[in-house]
């Protein structure tokens, strides 16, 4: 299902169950809602402008979406597509994932 507003689509994600309970005690119907309804709201956020906080808020919706995606049993390379997807939305967030960083910031932890 398609759901053209975006507001409508946050309100009944608010509502699903998929907030409430964890993934284990999800029916299959519940995780393909839940799927399609995250799949929308994805959708609808790319028609907006964006800041540092909603390329962070769209990248909690792709590793979501990689993870109703690997329940329902996608194909692996939708899976594997929206965690990256994620990876990438928190990389243009300002948060930076590299092992450069890591290991600076070990180095500096260790230092002290």
């Amino acid at each position: 299902m398609l759901y053209s507003d975006f507001k409508e689509a946050v309100i009944l994600l608010m509502q699903h169950p998929v907030m409430l309970k964890p993934f284990c005690s999800l029916s299959d119907g519940e995780k393909e809602s839940a799927y399609d309804l995250l799949s929308s709201l994805a959708d609808l956020s790319v028609c907006e402008n964006y800041t540092l906080v909603d390329y962070l808020q769209l990248s909690r919706l792709n590793f979501m979406l990689g993870r109703l995606a690997q329940e329902i049993c996608l194909e692996p390379e939708k899976v594997i597509g929206y965690y990256n997807d994620g990876y990438e939305c928190l990389q243009k967030s300002g948060i930076d994932l590299s092992l450069n960083k890591w290991s600076e910031l070990v180095s500096l932890r260790m230092a002290e």
